[in-house]
């Protein structure tokens, strides 16, 4: 297949072609083809569900391709047989959540797996080779360092020093922002460019679109399983891209929809006075008012999540006040939160709010345990009912509820969980991170619903990183910095990304 617009290429590092996989008899691929180029930085877009996991499972070993071939260069057509045997063939992954031995050090991790090419290595020379790796990558990293101790960025390093060792040319990266703070992100973006300028050829997966203009040099298209664009990053704009994406004009309503409609806050909802909780959060003063969207910003580690937890019971405070509807709330733990009628969307959906074993009904009715057994039996069909309204309602997909929510994108996932306090009568929302690791068109969805919650008289608490969501979303917003909330933006007609990480950094003060 000869993908349009694509840029004829110099002898590729990498060719995929005709890449065809199913499960069971759903077709993930249909004949995809992608190259990558020694000294590029090649990004992978596409909805959730437009067949990009698929295809870098192939690449790195995870799965077989029904059909279609893999060439590298100076090797020819090859067939992978697992992740090691990529690894050999110096294509490497860095993934969301890193495939590391935490009890290992770093040298241990480095060369995991190369006894049979090192021989019997002295532990000290084992550590010299360790550190000339990743001396270009992070000098200052002990190579002695348990890998159970390390951030986020620092375990990329070692996962990026694993395939160097091995010879590697070819890097996938996963979302690999998803965890960072702005200046980790900035750290990996400075890393890439020096594995793309000593000639290694990076392919980059992400959903955030200003990354991808940052980073890459050019960026091909999957949706619904096939190849539909191969472009220079810089010759497509950021409308064209969303719309190759989401295969709709998803620009034109993103652009419409950029800036909320002004709401006047109803009555009082939600109340904290002096919330405090040990070495996390200080004297914290804050109103929630019904209709209205109220954005917390701030960098990671500034105590809004510690904050959402508090509010819901799941973590405990040693100070202050919860008032709910004007009254005191004697909040213990969550399900005195859920009979007041306040629910939470955590940051990591899948660890916190979902059974990924489990199918869509079950999962929804996780909230709702006693409201479908009053009487210690389950009432099945009722729960069936409810389930199957929510998903016509919502638009969740698949249309199936005995589906196992596992199988469910991360936008349709954080609907069933939304749908699921909605049927418990929640009516103040504390969303943390609600679009993370979601993709363009699910992430419009997901914020049409919220806006939706607002206007039907819910109160939403929003906690996310993404300032372009605050701005867009947000009636007020809140400044937390090192578990303070700092101050309170209640006209943000002049709000800009700028000044939003000003105040958040301290930089400024408003």
């Amino acid at each position: 297949m000869q993908i349009p617009n694509a840029e004829t290429p110099s002898k590729p590092l990498l060719q995929l072609r005709g890449i065809t996989k199913a499960f069971a008899g759903v077709q993930a691929l249909k004949g995809v083809d992608f190259d990558l180029r020694a000294g590029e930085v090649h990004a992978l877009m596409g909805e959730n569900g437009a067949g990009k996991s698929t295809l870098m499972k192939i690449l790195f070993g995870v799965q077989p391709p029904d059909s279609g071939t893999i060439e590298l260069e100076g090797v020819g057509e090859v067939a992978i047989d697992d992740p090691r045997h990529a690894l050999a063939l110096g294509i490497g992954l860095v993934s969301q959540e890193p495939s590391l031995v935490p009890q290992l050090d770093v040298a241990q991790n480095i060369f995991l797996g190369q006894t049979e090419a090192l021989g019997v290595v002295p532990r000290s020379q084992f550590q010299v080779k360790a550190r000339e790796i990743l001396e270009p990558l992070a000098p200052r990293l002990p190579v002695t360092a348990r890998v159970a101790s390390l951030g986020m960025a620092e375990l990329q390093v070692v996962e990026i020093a694993r395939t160097l060792a091995r010879g590697g040319k070819i890097i996938g990266f996963d979302e690999p922002t998803s965890s960072l703070t702005p200046a980790e992100r900035d750290g990996l973006f400075a890393l890439i460019r020096q594995l793309k300028n000593s000639g290694k050829g990076i392919i980059y997966i992400s959903h955030r679109i200003p990354e991808v203009y940052a980073i890459s040099d050019r960026v091909t298209v999957l949706r619904d399983g096939r190849a539909v664009a191969s472009r220079a990053t810089k010759e497509v704009s950021a409308d064209e891209l969303i719309n190759m994406i989401a295969g709709r004009r998803l620009a034109e309503e993103l652009q419409h929809s950029a800036k909320p409609v002004v709401r006047a806050g109803g009555t009082e909802a939600l109340r904290l006075e002096g919330i405090s909780a040990a070495g996390k959060l200080h004297d914290i003063n804050l109103t929630l008012r019904t209709g209205e969207i109220f954005g917390l910003a701030g960098l990671v580690g500034s105590g809004r999540t510690e904050l959402a937890r508090c509010i819901f019971g799941a973590d405990r405070k040693n100070g202050g006040s919860v008032y709910v509807n004007g009254k005191p709330l004697d909040l213990r733990q969550p399900s005195d939160a859920k009979a007041a009628g306040i629910a939470l969307i955590p940051e990591d959906r899948r660890k916190q709010a979902l059974v990924p074993n489990m199918d869509v009904e079950r999962n929804f009715g996780l909230a709702n345990f006693q409201q479908y057994s009053p009487s210690g039996f389950l009432r099945l069909k009722q729960r069936r009912q409810d389930i199957e309204r929510y998903i016509e309602e919502m638009a969740i997909r698949p249309r199936r509820a005995g589906v196992r929510i596992r199988n469910l994108s991360g936008g349709n996932q954080q609907k069933v969980i939304i749908a699921r306090w909605l049927q418990s009568g929640a009516r103040i929302f504390l969303f943390d991170e609600p679009t993370r690791g979601i993709d363009v068109g699910a992430k419009f969805e997901i914020h049409e619903l919220m806006r939706r919650l607002a206007k039907d008289g819910c109160a939403l608490l929003v906690i996310s990183s993404e300032l372009p969501e605050i701005l867009a979303l947000c009636d007020r917003v809140g400044i937390m910095r090192g578990g303070q909330l700092v101050q309170t933006i209640d006209d943000c007609s002049g709000l800009t990304e700028d000044l939003l990480m000003k105040y958040a950094s301290g930089e400024v003060a408003r």
